[in-house]
């Protein structure tokens, strides 16, 4: 079965219509499909072609150069592999080096005119010429195989190791068609993207409104006075965003309620407190609960529109063409109610961890991926999250492994053995915390193990508090009681704020 390239098709269609806007431009389908094909042909001179593996590597300054480049490396036949800005030197090459990268392209390697957030020049007349079909260019580039690998994104496994998670163009159109089902989609849809695009919710966004021919409209960071006036005063229908930039447009917005023009609010990423739910919906928010992950291609579950504001305690319910079960350590389905794990399957699931068979053996079983995450049904048949993949710190929207962490910390010549955990952050949603067991005769301090692990780790991964121990705790069996030493470290911050 193939899919098409959309952004060609949609410059056909409607090449009038809006598809991409920042803050200080607005390009229609016609102009977007121009500017794609001028980054394929500066990638063709190039010398790449089709099954060539290509990194994305685009400051957050750069969301427009970011969606053409996609769209263009996707168009001549190679493979993006999506790379988040904030990482540093030696986390990229790992993650090139695992995805099997063959050239590395930035903003500065497209020689385009007008991405540098001037606004695109007037088409008027060229409108019907750039609906033709393009002499340079013959439409063999329109068909795509719903197997063939879309994108290669970025997640952290139990290991602490970088996971390459290969979605396929399959994959997406399926979860954009799951997510339609859902959420409904008019022409005139703005779907407003604060998030980071190199992460899975916030290039969905990108793919998923190509899919649909309506517009993304899309920030270099998260702002709260700018997605407020957004949504108060550019037409923004849709927005995605997880608790912690929830709570602050709620914290900022006050009283004032939220316009019925703003259709639908996706909440995802982490745990989300009921009590911040029930302040949007007083505010006249539609704000629905979303779980999701970067195997899955964004969503997997989400309050039906129609449910709200009914089960704003849950992640609402399994998309349509998804299938979630919740499972005991036997592999078998358990009763309403019960805890397990949560299990998923459906076309918008991974084709797998790139070049990784043993991780693909243990998270894919007869076409089910093994989430790790724990759940349970509500009696209404909602899926309730209880812990997601238990370990796994969210601070602003970052997942951050403890164990990749732990290994770095645990390089520093003072420290025997050390245990990261999250506490609480009202700015963050979560903070980086960590308990070492230091050598005999060693000592540190907090600044030193940032220092010494800054140069390996992206700064949101770095502790923000930390306490010394004699031993850490364990089980019989040697494992880390995380529960107890986020207590010991709950109890420290206490005595220090309360000497």
């Amino acid at each position: 079965m193939i899919t098409h390239d959309p952004v060609r098709f949609w410059s056909a269609a409607q090449p009038g219509r809006a598809a991409l806007r920042s803050s200080r431009s607005v390009w229609t389908y016609a102009e977007l499909d121009r500017a794609v094909w001028a980054a394929a042909d500066a990638l063709l001179a190039k010398g790449l072609g089709a099954g060539e593996h290509v990194s994305l590597e685009f400051a957050s300054e750069d969301p427009v150069a970011f969606a053409v480049a996609l769209h263009a490396v996707q168009r001549i036949g190679s493979l993006p592999v999506i790379v988040g800005p904030n990482t540093t030197p030696a986390e990229r090459q790992a993650m090139r080096e695992r995805s099997a990268v063959d050239f590395t392209l930035t903003a500065g390697d497209l020689d385009i005119p007008h991405l540098d957030g001037a606004p695109p020049p007037e088409a008027a007349a060229s409108e019907a010429a750039a609906a033709a079909p393009r002499e340079s260019g013959p439409d063999l580039f329109m068909e795509r195989r719903l197997d063939a690998p879309a994108a290669v994104c970025f997640t952290s496994g139990t290991s602490g190791a970088a996971r390459a998670v290969a979605l396929t163009h399959g994959n997406f159109l399926w979860s954009a068609i799951a997510s339609a089902r859902n959420l409904g989609v008019r022409a005139g849809d703005l779907w407003l993207c604060p998030m980071p695009l190199h992460h899975v919710g916030g290039l969905s966004i990108v793919v998923r409104s190509a899919l649909y021919g309506t517009a993304a409209l899309l920030h270099e960071r998260f702002d709260v006075e700018a997605v407020h006036h957004a949504i108060d005063h550019e037409g923004v229908t849709l927005l995605s965003v997880v608790p912690t930039m929830l709570a602050r447009l709620l914290e900022s917005r006050r009283n004032q309620p939220y316009p019925a023009s703003l259709r639908a609010v996706l909440v995802g990423g982490g745990p989300i407190p009921p009590a911040l739910l029930e302040n949007a919906a007083a505010l006249g928010m539609r704000a629905l609960p979303t779980y999701g992950l970067t195997e899955a291609a964004s969503q997997v579950t989400t309050l039906p529109p129609g449910e709200w504001p009914r089960g704003l305690s849950t992640a609402g319910r399994p998309l349509p063409f998804v299938q979630v079960e919740i499972r005991d350590t036997d592999d078998r389905r358990v009763e309403p109610g019960e805890e397990g794990e949560i299990v998923v399957r459906g076309p918008m699931v991974m084709a797998g961890y790139l070049g990784d068979p043993a991780d693909n053996q243990a998270a894919l079983s007869r076409r089910w991926l093994r989430t790790g995450d724990v759940g349970r049904w509500d009696p209404e048949g909602r899926l309730v999250v209880l812990d997601r993949r238990a370990d796994r710190i969210v601070t602003g929207g970052e997942n951050v492994s403890p164990e990749e962490v732990e290994r770095v910390l645990g390089t520093h010549p003072g420290v025997a053995a050390a245990c990261v955990v999250a506490l609480p952050s009202r700015e963050w949603g979560q903070e980086v915390a960590a308990a070492v067991e230091l050598r005999l005769g060693r000592s540190t301090t907090l600044e030193e193990l940032r220092a010494h692990a800054g140069a390996t780790l992206s700064g949101f991964k770095l502790p923000r508090h930390l306490i010394t121990v004699g031993a850490l705790p364990r089980t019989a069996s040697g494992k880390l009681l995380r529960r107890v030493v986020r207590e010991l470290l709950l109890d420290e911050m206490a005595k220090q704020k309360h000497p």
